[in-house]
């Protein structure tokens, strides 16, 4: 039990970490859960559902719009995968928030 602790751990850190090269998004370190829920207000004019569309169509990266839980201006990042999978994510939504701004 404990080495599966330690796993989701490192997963969360490493999407942590990514968030954190991101110009403007900010987030709550989750104890005790296996999703994230950044604050990405600063995009899209905080329409998380409308950046979440966007970010399936221009980069196949599907991501739930923290509005669907009562979190408006976020998405909802799992990190319940594979730490490939979780590279790739992480570097298309780097991209596609980067590609935003210009």
């Amino acid at each position: 039990m404990q080495v599966n602790v330690e796993i989701m751990r490192k997963k969360r850190d490493f999407v942590l970490s990514k968030l954190a090269e991101m110009l403007d998004v900010k987030y709550f370190t989750p104890d005790g859960a296996f999703y994230v829920l950044p604050d990405v207000s600063a995009y899209y004019d905080g329409d998380d559902a409308s950046l979440c569309l966007d970010l399936l169509e221009k980069k196949a990266l599907a991501l739930v719009p923290g509005s669907s839980f009562g979190a408006p201006g976020t998405i909802r990042i799992s990190y319940a995968t594979s730490m490939e999978e979780l590279e790739i994510a992480m570097s298309k939504l780097s991209e596609f928030l980067s590609e935003s701004r210009s």
